[in-house]
This record gives C-alpha cells, structure tokens and sequence, in this order.
C-alpha cells in the first residue's frame, strides 16, 4: 500500500462511481473524471513515492523497464473477475504521472 491508498482501494473507487477515469499525479490528491466532470478526491496529497509504489503493484518488469526506457507505458490490467482498466504511465523528467480509464464505462 502506498501511503494511505491501496490500488485495489482506488479501482473499487473508480467502479463504485462509475468514474470513466482517475489521474495521479505528485502533490495532488487522486482526480476522477465521472460524467464529465473532473473532481478531486477527497483524500490527502499523493506523494511521487505513492505513485510510484501504486503502479509497482499493477505493471510488471517489462512495463516498468518499457517506461523507463520509452518515457511512457501503456496496458490493460484487469481486476477481479470483470473490471478491466487502461493504464497509462508517463516520465516527464523526474515526474511520475499514471492514469487510469475504466473501460467498462
């Protein structure tokens, strides 16, 4: 878990919602794009390590090696039986940003 999240916590979120999608990014907390509408939510801050350890538990190796290498990191990571998320991972520099699209909405 990084920090306070969990991914698992973030996903139940995004699927509770009904949110198409939610981005991370250092120093803001989780914001959840639902009907349109980008909101944050209601949680603290994200850290750069918070990011960092949340994609560790969703890409593997190679994903992790093709965003260091490339800049960016794309791929479908599925959670329980159905839910199914497009995970979009970019290097600005130093900086970690990760996105997440449901894809069932």
């Amino acid at each position: 878990m990084a920090g306070m999240y969990s991914i698992k916590d973030l996903l139940t979120l995004i699927e509770d919602a009904g949110a198409q999608e939610m981005r991370l990014r250092p120093g803001e907390p989780p914001m959840m794009i639902s009907k349109g509408q980008l909101r944050p939510v209601a949680v603290h801050p994200l850290t750069a390590d918070d990011i960092t350890e949340l994609l560790k538990t969703v890409a593997s190796d190679e994903q992790l090696r093709e965003l260091h290498a490339c800049g960016d990191a794309r791929f479908i990571y599925q959670s329980g039986a159905a839910a199914r998320f497009s995970i979009i991972a970019t290097l600005k520099g130093e900086q970690l940003n990760f996105q997440i699209r449901n894809l069932r909405v």
